[in-house]
């Protein structure tokens, strides 16, 4: 027989109460209301010899809402409060009977709703019921609905009832199917009979409140214009329930919300807050509730932190485990053509008509609409993408030099658009709003005696404060303290502690300092480019670019993107910061740096002596062919086998050691590798003795490598 909730069949709550017989009652359901199950316990507890309730891992309390536990902190209405409170206390009753046994799936949801109704007088009483019916007042149709509920039912001890009570005690012993349920009590997991978890919670609602409390609840009931959707607080309910929602502070939480309802209603949001706030851990959460509604997460991050995000997904046994965390990680070094093509994802599936929630962290980093990553992101996969787009970001620094950098990371949630928030908020033109809005701020910054509280003035009704109150979320610490726990403490930075004292001498020189006045490197083995041009050549190419330089004529930058000397020059001098900032981090990754370069110059050394002993080589091969000096001569320059071209420095542009010879500045080349070959073991062998200078000291060093280059 069919049962649904809109036409003359019977209703869940009716067949229930026409066959209620002697027996046993087993019922598996994805969400229960207190109100069903007192009714349930109302209709069957005088007949029922024993209960058996499997529930998934969310509980709804509520009778006119998905979800109430608290009257003050939940959106729960007034004339719902008034019969909650009997209706829960009735429920907790009937949990405490010793026939009602409850287990719970951990860390499955359960989706299945069925009940199964045991006769003992008569086979023929047996029945089933099986469909979409959860045990809530909607479900069993006590309470109108725009759901449409249906379920099939039928008596008696046939093949169907027989396979679904084998499929029950199948689920019920199943290792997924607890007594216990894990919670997080004071940063601490630990696990409490289910049972007595339900009602505790439902005992709850029995907490009285004060006149003055109930008055603030009625304020709030006649001003919140904003109405949530049942479904989405199913789903928030849901998210409840994972191991990432519990492990957060009540601020994250509260960030959490309102990141999902941004996302959900402009299908973008911005989570600023300050350094060490925990928003990778949000956005965990953030992650998770999207993933349980089946969207595709793609996440981009720069590639220096690939393990911070990695961690998390599942099979990586961390302590989200239970919560099957999925999502792609990509980096911002990706987004090139080409770059987005490897074995776990082709560019086609950032663009396929799946829906999609793509979160960027470091999004700072993308802040600049003129860029080549910033446009293959806008162009190539957010335009692009059939299905619907979701977009988080993630910055503790939003706006680094100006209001631009901000608007273009707004202008991300919009697949690039200007006038990607007209319709939902109201805002004509991005690009317009933060011209605006740094013009205000230009002008209130040159005042006297300027005030933070007088440029909020002046911007708190415009285009931009609208857009920022709506899809940013940015709190300090002070905030948090002020607003969410006074008691929350902060980690304070200290300042660095020497643990050993350096020595004086590293090697022959005093002091880092004097180890940078000796490092006069000219890095020739990175410049093979330089001197494939003759130095007579080179004084007329000089010559003539001091020539433009002074009528005014720039260079094109084209030509200076291709003018190979230039770009090695310009690496030669990016190289040097390198080295000062590895010696700033530590002197062991600076020994390392030095190393690599030192070990580049010697190879380059090696690979000129092979190509003069081939020369020579095949100088004398022509020798034997012809003893004609002048013949011999032009075939052992002419190098027409082509041997000698196979020695190239350089990987991007090689440059063949040959054309540097017939330029006539091989010599020269190798004498200036030599010089910086020299000034380079100079220095290894000085971090050398300081290595052993230090490892005497302490003993020992740390397998750290970052602290033991500090210490």
């Amino acid at each position: 027989m069919i049962l649904d909730n809109e036409n003359e069949n019977l209703k869940v709550h009716e067949w229930i109460a026409k066959y209620n017989e002697q027996g046993e009652f087993d019922i598996v359901t994805g969400y229960f209301t207190v109100g069903a199950l007192a009714y349930l316990s109302k209709i069957t507890n005088q007949k029922i010899k024993e209960y058996r309730f499997i529930l998934g891992d969310i509980v709804n309390f509520d009778t006119g809402k998905t979800k109430s536990i608290d009257l003050l902190n939940e959106n729960i209405e007034i004339d719902t409060s008034l019969k909650l409170k009997q209706l829960a206390q009735e429920a907790v009753y009937f949990l405490k009977l010793k026939n009602v046994d409850v287990k719970t799936l951990e860390p499955n949801f359960c989706h299945a709703k069925v009940y199964l109704k045991t006769a003992n007088d008569d086979d023929r009483n047996h029945y089933f019921i099986t469909g979409s019916s959860n045990l809530t007042e909607a479900g069993i149709g006590r309470k109108t609905t725009s759901n449409v509920e249906l379920n099939i039912a039928e008596t008696g001890n046939n093949n169907q009832y027989i396979q679904l009570t084998n499929w029950f005690e199948d689920l019920w012993n199943k290792p997924q199917a607890h007594k216990s349920k894990t919670i997080i009590l004071n940063g601490n997991t630990i696990k409490i009979p289910f049972k007595q978890y339900l009602i505790e919670q439902i005992s709850k609602l029995f907490e009285e409140y004060s006149p003055e409390q109930i008055f603030f609840k009625i304020l709030f009931e006649l001003f919140n214009e904003e109405e949530e959707d049942p479904e989405t607080k199913r789903d928030f309910g849901k998210l409840e329930n994972t191991r990432i929602f519990e492990k957060l502070y009540p601020f994250q939480k509260n960030g959490v919300y309102s990141l999902i309802k941004m996302l959900n209603k402009y299908n973008g949001a911005i989570l600023a807050d300050a350094v060490g706030l925990g928003k990778t851990w949000s956005a965990l959460s953030i992650i998770k509730f999207f993933q349980m509604k089946g969207r595709e997460i793609v996440l981009f991050c720069p590639k220096k932190l690939e393990n911070n995000w990695i961690q998390y997904l599942k099979r990586k046994e961390s302590i989200f485990e239970e919560d099957k965390l999925d999502y792609i990680v990509r980096f911002h070094t990706d987004l090139r053509e080409g770059g987005m093509d490897n074995a776990q994802a082709k560019l086609e599936f950032f663009t396929n008509d799946r829906p999609k929630l793509f979160v960027i962290d470091e999004s700072h980093n993308l802040r600049n609409d003129k860029s080549s990553r910033y446009k293959f992101l806008v162009d190539e996969i957010l335009k692009k993408s059939k299905g619907d787009v979701k977009v988080l970001l993630l910055s503790a620094t939003p706006i680094n030099n100006s209001f631009k950098d901000v608007r273009n990371q707004f202008r991300l949630l919009v697949k690039g658009s200007n006038e990607g928030f007209k319709e939902l908020l109201d805002i004509k033109n991005i690009e317009h709003t933060f011209r605006e809005v740094q013009a205000k701020f230009n002008e209130w910054s040159k005042e006297d005696g300027a005030k933070l509280a007088d440029f909020h003035s002046r911007i708190k009704d415009s285009d931009f404060f609208r857009l920022t109150d709506h899809l940013l979320v940015a709190r300090s610490r002070k905030q948090i303290n002020a607003n969410f726990d006074s008691n929350l403490d902060f980690p304070k930075h200290k300042k660095p502690i020497n643990i050993f004292k350096t020595p004086m001498r590293f090697g022959n020189v005093e002091n880092f300092a004097e180890l940078l006045e000796n490092m006069k490197l000219n890095l020739s083995a990175y410049q093979p480019s330089f001197y494939t041009v003759s130095e007579t050549e080179r004084k007329r190419l000089l010559k003539e670019k001091r020539a433009k330089k002074k009528k005014g004529v720039k260079q094109e930058q084209k030509e200076v993107l291709e003018d190979n000397v230039q770009r090695e020059f310009f690496l030669v001098r990016m190289m040097m910061i390198l080295i000062l900032k590895r010696l700033e981090s530590s002197w062991y990754s600076f020994q390392i740096t030095i190393g690599r370069i030192h070990l580049h110059h010697e190879n380059a050394l090696k690979k000129i002596k092979e190509y003069e002993q081939c020369k020579e080589a095949d100088k004398k091969k022509n020798q034997k062919i012809n003893d004609d000096e002048e013949i011999n001569a032009d075939l052992a320059n002419d190098d027409e086998s082509g041997i000698l071209d196979k020695f190239l420095f350089g990987k991007k542009k090689p440059i063949p050691i040959s054309k540097i010879d017939k330029a006539g500045m091989l010599e020269q080349f190798k004498k200036d590798i030599k010089k910086d070959e020299k000034t380079l073991k100079y220095i290894v062998d000085n971090i050398a003795e300081f290595e052993k200078k230090i490892t005497a000291e302490s003993g020992s060093i740390s397998e750290d490598n970052k602290l033991r280059g500090v210490l």
